[in-house]
């Protein structure tokens, strides 16, 4: 198509052309003309995109190491290197987007693992990050390299001391993060904190939650997003068995959602909580065995609809997404690993040094779509006043369970 072919095209019909292209193509468009370049550049533009792209483009995105991260191709094939030696064809490497500097610098321990980001959740194209060192949240969209770094956000121990998630609300057009202070305890009542990139405000409600960390289980404290709704797996007090606790960020209320039976017995150890080809999924070992069952919930919220998906013969493994072949990727916690439907290892790549290790349990690793949304537009800053008057509550309440 040459240039005096697109001046004769309407620019109603070359808007809907684009918005049918992947984010890729259309980065490199922008540099065509000034008017696709402002054309694509348009938020509503970029919104439209997102909610009418025919073939959407999903990645994995996993830290590489403190500076960079790997984001994946799901549907690209590895290749063979030689000497047993696989790599993934389509990995781009990414730079982070830094966090604030130290408040009290440390020379001394450059390679502290608090350096290194969380990710504590995807949604709608953003990743949202945590380094521990600053106590920095940081939004980002990789697909078009900006990020933003909340105002304000000075909490301890995130993803040791509280569940978390990362979602959106469409009622209201807003990003939402979700904090629930959590223990081993079980606790009568307990705040459940809400900030709104839309408002830039926290929102507290105190509600009865009757679950408790399950101990060994610290790898479900980042929530699962589906439906509009963030998913943890817990104990709980009543039933004393492990349940689907799932918050709802529409009408920001509590539901449960049950396991199947046999989950819940001292011979299965469940290995993780994800979404999984569009359904809610667990993958369980049985003791002793060297396999892992993974099984969907065909129908939300009902326990009956729970069906084994895929048998995958290696134990602790952890489902990242479905792939557009119907293969599954995931990992052992030692390797990044693709099988098939019938549960045969179709591509392997293993982890040779201590800082490669690759693990998507707690959302260590993000499933996301490539999108062309702009960070969300934040009203007002968060009063250094309000804060802390929240840090206090939640230390007061963490002191409250340590000591009752």
């Amino acid at each position: 198509m040459n240039n005096h072919t697109l001046l004769l095209l309407p620019q109603e019909v070359i808007r809907e052309i684009l918005l049918r292209l992947p984010v890729k193509s259309l980065l490199r468009f922008k540099c065509v003309s000034k008017s696709w370049l402002s054309l694509i550049s348009d938020p509503q533009f970029a919104i439209s995109h997102y909610d009418l792209a025919a073939t959407p483009t999903h990645r994995i995105l996993m830290r590489s190491n403190d500076f960079y991260a790997q984001s994946i191709d799901t549907n690209a094939p590895f290749i063979d290197r030689g000497k047993g030696t696989l790599c993934l064809l389509r990995v781009v490497h990414l730079l982070l987007p830094p966090p604030s500097p130290p408040r009290i610098p440390d020379f001394f321990h450059f390679d502290d693992f608090r350096n290194q980001p969380h990710i504590l959740g995807s949604c709608r194209g953003f990743i949202l990050l945590y380094y521990e060192r600053g106590d920095d949240l940081i939004l980002w969209n990789p697909s078009i390299g900006v990020h933003k770094q909340l105002p304000h956000f000075q909490y301890d121990n995130i993803t040791r001391e509280f569940l978390y998630g990362f979602g959106y609300d469409p009622s209201k057009d807003d990003y939402l993060i979700t904090i629930i202070p959590f223990s081993s305890s079980f606790s009568a009542e307990n705040e459940t904190h809400v900030f709104s990139f839309k408002t830039a405000s926290w929102n507290s409600v105190l509600v009865n939650v009757p679950y408790s960390d399950p101990g060994n289980y610290l790898t479900f404290r980042a929530g699962s997003l589906f439906n509009e709704t963030l998913h943890w797996l817990v104990l709980s007090k009543e039933k004393k068995v492990l349940v689907i606790l799932a918050f709802d960020l529409v009408q920001k209320s509590f539901s449960e959602i049950s396991l199947l039976d046999h989950l819940n017995t001292k011979k299965c150890q469940v290995c993780g909580l994800r979404v999984i080809g569009g359904c809610l999924g667990v993958c369980y070992s049985d003791e002793g065995s060297a396999s892992t069952e993974i099984w969907v919930m065909k129908e939300y919220k009902v326990q009956s609809s729970w069906t084994k998906s895929i048998v995958v013969p290696t134990c602790d493994f952890s489902p990242i997404c479905i792939t557009k072949d119907g293969g599954i990727f995931g990992s052992d916690m030692r390797s990044l690993e693709k099988y098939n439907d019938k549960g045969e290892l179709l591509q392997h790549r293993a982890y040779g040094v201590q800082e490669e290790l690759f693990y998507c349990l707690n959302l260590q690793c993000a499933w996301y779509r490539e999108s062309l949304l702009s960070l969300p537009t934040v009203i007002r800053n968060t009063s250094e006043d309000d804060h802390q008057q929240l840090i206090r509550k939640i230390r007061a309440a963490n002191l409250t369970r340590i000591y009752s």
